[in-house]
């Protein structure tokens, strides 16, 4: 059942704000007066970014329409690409870069809110206040542009013009963001097929949660 306190959504989304504000704020560098350069070319970052900047805009889009019983999602479409840009993060995240999440034995406490407390405070938001049913049928490959855009950047930028970009565990081997984007070392082959299977396997997931949109909106009718 759909949750329709929109104080408690705010109170939610601002505690999603503080979570990441902080995450990206340590994650930076800017905490400890030593910002990483490499800070802005990991899609960590750049999916939070993107989420962060978003919530601002749906609380103050709540906070000024609180009274309009039909103000629920601002901009959804832009809601559903930080979801999934997010689900991105924390699936290759845990998979691919757990290595990433210790130092010296311990862990990374603003990787461990990047790639898991926002990612899944954003999931929870889309459960817990969003009405459902409403998801367009093409949404999950419009939700994937934010991952589309920076995979072609990336791959441009370090590719066909030699922008550095490595940064964090590649900083010293390779010119990009992460080594299964480097043809150098997981090699022309890997990496398009990595970007394939990536690419297809959030859409797939992007469909799980279009159909459990679907499924949850006909049993708020019914």
């Amino acid at each position: 059942m759909r949750v329709r306190s929109k104080l408690f959504s705010i109170v939610w989304k601002v505690v999603l704000l503080v979570a990441g504000a902080w995450g990206l704020l340590d994650g930076s560098g800017i905490l400890a007066g030593a910002y990483q350069d490499g800070f802005p070319h990991m899609f960590t970052n750049i999916s939070n970014l993107f989420a962060w900047g978003y919530f601002v805009c749906a609380v103050v889009w709540l906070v000024v329409r609180r009274d309009d019983p039909k103000a629920v999602t601002f901009a959804p479409l832009a809601k559903y690409t930080a979801t999934i840009s997010l689900l991105v993060t924390m699936i290759i995240g845990h998979f691919l870069l757990q290595d990433a999440l210790w130092e010296g034995g311990h862990l990374v406490m603003h990787l461990v809110v990047l790639h898991y407390v926002v990612p899944i405070m954003t999931l929870l938001d889309w459960l817990l206040f969003d009405e459902k049913g409403r998801m367009p049928a093409w949404g999950p490959f419009a939700w994937l542009s934010l991952v589309l855009v920076y995979l072609v950047f990336v791959m441009v930028a370090v590719g066909v013009f030699g922008v550095y970009m490595g940064g964090g565990v590649t900083a010293d081997i390779s010119p990009y963001p992460y080594t299964f984007l480097d043809p150098a070392i997981s090699g022309v082959g890997g990496v398009i097929g990595f970007c394939a299977a990536m690419i297809a396997a959030f859409v797939v997931l992007g469909y799980a949660i279009f159909g459990i949109d679907r499924l949850l909106g006909r049993k708020s009718r019914g």
